[in-house]
């Protein structure tokens, strides 16, 4: 065709075509000429466009955020009937009007504050505390963005916390909320309880076959095999690679040369002294000192006002350079002549010492060793992670890429908490819960993102199969179900006889004599409030949400663990003192927070009204 159209383009209405279609590819661009724009908006506001893959993007985020939630089993289709699209949409659409805001209220986030920010960051300082560029690049890495896209996004986030505390900061709370607020969380209670116990499930009859088929059936999500799934998965482990790792004897002797400080302790002096103005002073009282007074003594005598500062443990270097040498060469309990320094006349004196220590080569040879061995496997898991990635971007699978790289490609079958089918946890899978977290949003047939383990390591993973629950055989469960059939009988039996009591009570009864007739034992509970823990008061969450609804002399009953409980509400006071204080302050917090939140919803409601917002509902669904 070429060919064709060069023998031509002597012909000026070839020429005039080819021209015209030459103007196409500059002023639209070739790939748009063929293909469409690759990447469409889904919405503009004022001038941003917010493109189709940065909302597919948000989506798979929340998506994956989400679906632990949903047992693992949110798929795209459930997402989107829960309208997921949309919400993740007007979250980006928000964040477009907060930007373009940000800009006219100039206000500039500097490279200095993004520099600042990202070497403060824990996750990425290594054991000293510094800020480590390979920590941060392999962070990078495992989340899959780019440098340039996580500045641009923490740019954006700093410039909007600066809003958000010009917006929340010192919000006056109406102090007629906050009072009526307090008084309803720190009104006090107290009651009497008599626990109606559970019976032994030993004395419980067995079940009839009959009996025990038809619970299974009513009960059959008691009697469900979990989800769980098959997948083959790559673990770089450092600890693993290391012990594979040969270190020459001459390599460990040269790293305990250069760190022999890190093994050797310093000669350390337990000390007091006392300072003082003058030559004569210090002399005076270092003499008594030495004719048997102690420290303490010798300087009261001499000045009431003089105190014995102790320093407690010291090295050389911690003292005055005038100071180290003499004191250093004291005994223990000995005191020093005078010595002088700037800060004036010093006696000092040795209360303990220690010498210096030194382990030799032969005590610490085997942790240098597996320290260098260990540097050494995180090095070349950094060029596996590099290689990894490259295979698995030209489409090899991950056992080939395994075989490729010689490490081991593992296959397991786990559940949501990692335990196989025989119902035990499954050692060998990467340390941290961010592995089954991330084999719980994987479907079938996907693959992971590259993960990060506890110790430097990565993993990535890939779902062979989903087996989904089943329900277990009735043989298989036969000895939970005749407990649980026990347990269920037994509850019941008790509730029965537990509203037996409280009818009676209800009918004028004194608890204190059904207690005495049925045999049980009453209990007067502390003073406690809405916010009161279970653990604190004694008395059962559900029974004591139920009290705080009733007025004095009135009773109620709840469930516990190790029956029901049965109480009569005998007082109602207002809180005092330090409980009041605190309930009122958490109480200011959690207005003052929600005032905030209201404020702030509104102010993105005010930025989105300045701008114009078009979204482009089809170019969202063609992709959906």
């Amino acid at each position: 065709m070429l060919q064709a159209l060069r023998k031509q383009a002597s012909n000026w209405i070839i020429k005039i075509l080819l021209g015209l279609l030459i103007m196409a590819f500059a002023i639209w661009g070739i790939n748009d000429v063929f293909l469409g724009e690759r990447d469409p908006a889904v919405a503009k506001v004022g001038g941003i466009k917010i493109p189709r893959s940065q909302h597919e993007r948000a989506l798979r985020d929340e998506m994956n955020r989400l679906r632990p939630i949903f047992g693992g089993r949110l798929n795209r289709e459930a997402a989107l009937r829960m309208g997921l699209a949309d919400e993740v949409l007007n979250r980006l659409i928000n964040r477009a009007a907060i930007n373009l805001s940000i800009q006219d209220l100039g206000i500039a986030v500097t490279d200095e504050m993004v520099n600042k920010h990202i070497r403060t960051q824990k996750q990425f300082l290594d054991s000293q505390g510094r800020f480590d560029r390979n920590r941060f690049f392999r962070a990078l890495a495992v989340a899959n963005i780019s440098e340039g896209y996580y500045v641009a996004n923490l740019r954006e986030r700093l410039a909007t916390e600066q809003i958000n505390q010009a917006i929340t900061r010192n919000i006056p709370v109406p102090s007629v909320l906050v009072g009526a607020v307090t008084k309803f969380r720190s009104e006090q209670r107290t009651a009497t309880t008599l626990l109606v116990p559970f019976e032994p499930l030993g004395k419980a009859r067995e079940p009839r076959a009959d009996e025990l088929e038809n619970y299974y059936k009513a009960n059959k999500a008691r009697f469900m095999a979990p989800e769980f799934k098959d997948l083959t998965f790559i673990h770089l482990d450092p600890d693993v690679l290391a012990k594979e790792i040969s270190v020459p004897e001459k390599q460990i002797k040269t790293a305990y040369e250069e760190r022999k400080e890190e093994f050797t302790r310093p000669a350390r002096r337990k000390i007091a002294q006392v300072v003082f103005k003058t030559k004569g002073d210090a002399e005076a009282v270092s003499a008594a000192v030495k004719a048997g007074k102690s420290l303490a003594q010798a300087a009261k005598e001499k000045d009431k006002t003089l105190r014995v500062v102790k320093l407690g443990w010291v090295e050389g270097k911690d003292l005055f350079s005038e100071l180290t040498k003499p004191v250093f060469a004291l005994k223990k309990g000995d005191t020093s002549a005078p010595l002088k320094t700037a800060a004036g006349w010093h006696v000092v004196t040795v209360e303990d010492l220690e010498k210096r220590i030194e382990k030799p080569f032969s005590e610490v040879r085997n942790a240098l060793r597996q320290n260098i061995a260990r540097s050494q496997a995180i090095e070349d898991i950094s060029r596996s992670v590099t290689d990894l990635e490259d295979n698995l971007a030209g489409g090899a699978s991950i056992r080939s890429t395994a075989s490729k790289l010689n490490v081991k490609a593992h296959r397991v079958t786990i559940d949501g908490r990692g335990r196989g089918q025989s119902g035990k946890a499954i050692k060998s899978l990467p340390k941290g819960s961010d592995f089954l977290r991330t084999v719980s949003v994987t479907q079938e047939g996907e693959t992971s993102q590259l993960g990060e383990t506890q110790g430097d390591g990565f993993y990535i993973l890939i779902v062979d199969k989903v087996i989904a629950p089943a329900l277990k055989p009735l043989d298989q469960v036969r000895d939970l179900a005749k407990l649980l059939w026990k347990a269920e009988r037994q509850s019941k039996a008790t509730a029965k006889r537990a509203k037996g009591i409280l009818g009676r009570i209800k009918k004028g009864d004194k608890l204190a004599d059904i207690a005495k007739a049925e045999r049980l034992e009453i209990k007067k509970s502390p003073p406690f409030t809405r916010l009161t823990h279970e653990v604190e008061s004694g008395i059962p969450g559900a029974l004591a949400e139920k009290l705080s609804a009733l007025k004095s002399g009135e009773a109620a009953m709840a469930e516990s663990e190790k029956g029901y409980v049965v109480g009569v509400l005998t007082s109602i006071s207002p809180a005092v003192g330090k409980q009041k204080s605190d309930i009122r302050k958490a109480s200011v917090e959690e207005i003052r927070n929600g005032m905030a939140s209201d404020l702030l919803d509104q102010l993105v409601d005010a930025f989105r009204k300045r701008t114009s917002i078009t979204t482009y509902p089809d170019i969202m669904k063609d992709r959906i």
